[in-house]
């Protein structure tokens, strides 16, 4: 292949698939170039699949644990670890996810890395808080779509604290304000600058209402980044939905305002008709599933209830004692970084395989002791994936009640989970790494 002139080279790699294509950009620097400068890979051709969940454990006094949950066979593996910022970043197993999007990770509020295609960047710190914000903590969010633009945004969304310390704001003041002012990093122009976004509609909040309980740690929330706007789960569980192109942004209740039953803890996820939120509650003695689509075709979004199911069925039919159901059950992937050889044809996990499980009223004489964890959305398929006992994976099919064993974890405490969706395609920035 080295002997081959530019012209013919093209056309052998014209013939690729466009994933064996963005694969190959990897291979060498000669082949990403003409592949870049002739335009051959369309992001939009590029397969959109689910390689696993990075999760990470909470060990007490320690950093937490990153692990990365996959099946064995997923092409090009990732390893946990990320050993490929072994030789530049020192102690690069300590730093955790402060979040991801579209298959970029950011590691603890400083790097940005695309473990597809291995390549990482360090952004310069984050300003100052404001004055009267000094005792705020912080969240970060990834705005990146490889479909629009190799470019991607962190916006810093301050968060209220639990205790009312010596700040500026009253308790019956509104939040987010209006205009809501934060700090957004552009790799476009490699700085962080100062924005003020316009709410349109009513607030959904005030301090006081955000002021989370001490068992809650607002952190572990989620974003979703989908067709130019980020919606940021608010400690609330109302959630703000920020369009970056115009700087404006609208607030939208969280859809278990309108019951007043314990809903449980609130997840908020994109999958294939756009963002949703699931919760798990504990309700009967069984716990019981709730997923609801953010319908955004009328002049008010509103929640829609998707699946309102109890789970007594899936803890009976996969207890905690693991058993090999599954011809390919997924696994902690926590080795090294190999690559091995796969067809087009083993992409993605059939999920449409699995056992139909049907809805049964909850047994009250029983009291059920184990506990379901939501683990997230599958971003392209109505599918949620739940974890028994913080050891059985399964998932379950929203439309078909299809319920699937994926494997276990048996780990310890997994206290957040990042759907994994690789991106072949290399960010831009103005930074060497």
């Amino acid at each position: 292949m080295d002997l081959l002139p530019d012209d013919l080279l093209t056309v052998v790699l014209g013939r690729l698939t466009p994933f064996s294509l963005a694969e190959s950009r990897c291979v060498r620097k000669s082949w990403c170039d003409i592949i870049d400068t002739r335009r051959l890979l369309r992001a939009n051709l590029l397969p959109v699949r689910l390689d696993g969940f990075f999760l990470i454990e909470d060990v007490p006094c320690l950093t937490p644990i990153r692990h990365f949950f996959s099946r064995p066979s997923t092409g090009c593996k990732i390893s946990s670890h990320l050993d490929f910022l072994r030789d530049e970043i020192p102690l690069h197993d300590c730093l955790w996810i402060s979040d991801h999007c579209n298959g970029l990770l950011f590691l603890s509020e400083t790097f940005v890395v695309n473990p597809a295609t291995r390549q990482w960047v360090s952004l310069p710190p984050f300003p100052e808080p404001w004055v009267g914000m000094e005792e705020f903590d912080f969240n970060f969010f990834l705005a990146y779509d490889p479909m629009v633009s190799p470019h991607f945004e962190v916006v810093l969304i301050p968060l209220v604290p639990s205790i009312r310390y010596t700040i500026e704001f009253k308790e019956e003041s509104e939040w987010p304000p209006s205009p809501f002012t934060t700090y957004v990093f552009s790799s476009r122009r490699w700085r962080w600058e100062e924005r003020s976004f316009v709410r349109e509609g009513k607030a959904a909040g005030t301090i006081a209402d955000m002021r989370c309980r001490f068992d809650e740690d607002p952190r572990l929330r989620h974003a979703v980044y989908l067709r130019g706007a980020l919606y940021v789960h608010c400690q609330n569980d109302a959630v703000m939905r920020m369009t970056l192109w115009n700087d404006k942004y609208q607030m939208i209740k969280s859809p278990t305002k309108n019951n007043g039953s314990n809903q449980g803890v609130v997840c908020l996820g994109k999958s294939q008709k756009g963002v949703y939120c699931a919760s798990i509650s504990q309700e009967n003695s069984w716990p019981r599933l709730r997923v609801w689509l953010l319908n955004e075709s009328g002049s008010e979004m509103e929640w829609i209830l998707k699946s309102d199911v109890s789970l007594q069925t899936i803890v009976e039919n996969f207890p905690s004692a693991y058993t090999d159901r599954c011809n390919m059950p997924w696994i902690l992937n926590d080795n090294n970084d190999t690559c091995e050889a796969w067809t087009e044809d083993e992409l993605e996990w059939d999920f449409e395989r699995g056992i139909v499980l049907h809805e049964t009223n909850d047994d009250k004489t029983t009291t059920c002791n184990k506990s379901v964890f939501f683990l997230g959305f599958h971003p392209y398929k109505e599918i949620v994936f739940l974890a028994g006992s913080l050891s059985r994976v399964v998932s379950y099919h929203l439309n078909s009640s299809k319920v699937q064993e994926l494997g276990i974890l048996n780990r310890g405490y997994i206290v957040k989970s990042y759907p994994y969706t690789p991106s072949w395609m290399e960010f831009e920035n103005n930074c060497s790494s």
